[in-house]
């Protein structure tokens, strides 16, 4: 069994937000009114889901909505497609650029502090680290909080991943259109993905033997692949 957090904000939630500012702004002439309903409207007609986009990535993605999202792990769902590019400072200052990263090995753990079943694969990412730490691995963490709270949060939670901070989710929410948390990617030398998994366990040791069984093997043939 996996758990998965969500942070998602639906039509419903972004209408409710716009028709208290309606009931805030009553006494202003009714073309405000009518603006802020349409686009109320608009946002409830067309959901921002990832089957809008059209790149490789995102067009493999669309396939694994709604019940369907679980699908996305299964062998060979996510396999060769080519990962999408970016660029971003770790809350260290070093830049990451995905696109000169050809030749590595790249492990992409997508997480916040508040969700629980992230916080305990911390000890099982930390262990892969150290275990290829003389490969051609990079292991980068991509999380929704913001660079002070991480840094905070850090001081007391041992996590060897270079992080990256994305409170506006640019790159979970933008460019990787993650279904929820944790999120787990393997992407190979040439840049595609390789390994997809999407939830986590509820103990620590669950969390070894998946790993163990599934993500070391991953890792181990890209490095092995020419």
């Amino acid at each position: 069994m996996k758990l998965t957090c969500t942070l998602r904000l639906s039509a419903l939630d972004i209408a409710s937000t716009v028709l208290t500012k309606l009931v805030i702004l009553k006494s202003k002439p009714v073309c405000i009114w009518i603006s802020l309903l349409s686009i109320t409207l608009l946002l409830l007609a067309k959901p921002m889901t990832a089957k809008s986009q059209t790149n490789e990535y995102e067009q493999a993605l669309a396939k694994f909505t709604g019940a369907k999202k679980y699908d996305i792990e299964k062998p060979g769902a996510m396999d060769g497609v080519a990962a999408p590019v970016f660029s971003a400072k770790t809350i260290a200052g070093k830049q990451i650029d995905l696109s000169k990263l050809q030749g590595k090995v790249v492990v992409l753990n997508f997480w916040f502090i508040a969700c629980a079943p992230c916080r305990v694969e911390i000890p099982a990412l930390n262990a892969l680290v150290e275990r290829f730490q003389n490969e051609d691995v990079l292991f980068v963490s991509i999380a929704r909080e913001n660079e002070e709270a991480l840094k905070t949060h850090l001081q007391s939670t041992k996590f060897l991943f270079q992080t990256i901070a994305d409170p506006e989710t640019a790159l979970s929410g933008k460019t990787f259109h993650v279904f929820g948390y944790p999120t787990t990617i393997v992407i190979d030398k040439y840049g595609k993905i390789r390994y997809y998994s999407l939830g986590g366990k509820i103990t620590e040791e669950a969390v070894h033997k998946e790993f163990q069984a599934k993500l070391v093997p991953v890792i181990k043939e890209c490095l092995n692949s020419n």
